[in-house]
């Protein structure tokens, strides 16, 4: 008898070659909360409850539990609690004994009513391997490439989505997600978000705006040459069934870009949990841009 590995979904959509632009929930605020626990396969609900982590993903709001080693729980006596608003680049951190105090309202006031403010970048790799196995194999080796370099700015976090675009590193406070992120690979991305640019290769898109605009971004940014992470603004995002029209800014220019939906075939496990094969939706830029 021969014994065979299991394919993972990250395996399943490289070999695919599945897009990673437009991949990313549309969450403008993230909240980051420290937590040494062990964390299991939903381990926001289990530590900050059901109701407060539907309430703030249907408030737009990130929520991850963030650490950076596993501890026993009476290590969380004190914590960090970050919150980040990614359209103003702007985060706040506060340290507490209990989560008790952490309400909706806090979380969608200004940032400056969350506490100290705070410029420093901030980098988060997902290794949750109870709710996904490629987080923890890949995910794992991309934090340890990482610290050598970032030690202070990296943190290890919980559930991101899109597992299979394993490793998934995130850039605070602007909001940027770049998946299949190599070992390798992690030190220069980081490198260049602290200069302030943008690396198209890996990006799967800016949190703070909506899936089509994510693909918009980066078809803009290719057919332009832009890097600097401030080179595009988002103007305008209507979406009507599978058709999308986004207004991109570049300068004093702007950008109309028409988009469609379409299934990506064939269907695939999206995750290394699934049970059936599924078709993802992917946004492509149907027309060509034209100028205002």
């Amino acid at each position: 008898m021969t014994l065979r590995a299991p394919i993972r979904c990250s395996a399943i959509a490289e070999e695919l070659d599945e897009p990673l632009a437009g991949t990313v929930d549309h969450r403008p605020r993230w909240l980051l909360v420290e937590d040494r626990s062990a964390w299991g396969e939903r381990a926001v609900e289990d530590v900050l409850g059901v109701p407060f982590a539907r309430a703030a993903k249907a408030a737009g709001v990130q929520v991850v539990l963030v650490r950076r080693r596993e501890a026993p729980p009476s290590a969380d006596d004190l914590r960090r609690v970050m919150l980040v608003d990614t359209p103003e680049r702007r985060a706040a951190v506060r340290v507490v004994r209990d989560l008790a105090w952490l309400t909706l309202d806090l979380v969608t006031a200004p940032v400056d009513a969350f506490g100290e403010v705070s410029d420093a970048p901030t980098f988060l790799v997902c290794t949750n391997g109870k709710r996904d196995a490629c987080c923890a194999l890949r995910g794992r080796a991309l934090l340890a490439a990482l610290t050598e370099g970032h030690r202070e700015a990296v943190w290890e976090c919980t559930h991101l989505g899109g597992h299979r675009f394993a490793a998934n590193l995130v850039c605070l406070p602007d909001g940027l997600v770049y998946g299949r992120v190599r070992p390798d690979d992690g030190r220069r991305l980081a490198d260049a978000c602290l200069r302030g640019e943008v690396d198209l290769e890996h990006l799967r898109g800016r949190s703070a705006f909506p899936p089509p605009a994510q693909v918009a971004e980066v078809e803009l940014r290719r057919r332009l040459a832009l890097r600097g992470v401030d080179a595009v603004a988002l103007v305008a995002c209507d979406v009507s069934g599978d058709r999308a029209e986004v207004v991109l800014a570049v300068g004093a220019e702007e950008h109309r870009l028409q988009l469609r939906s379409v299934a990506l075939e064939p269907p695939r496990l999206v995750s290394c949990r699934a049970d059936e094969l599924e078709a993802p939706m992917h946004w492509r830029v149907a027309l060509p841009s034209a100028d205002r």
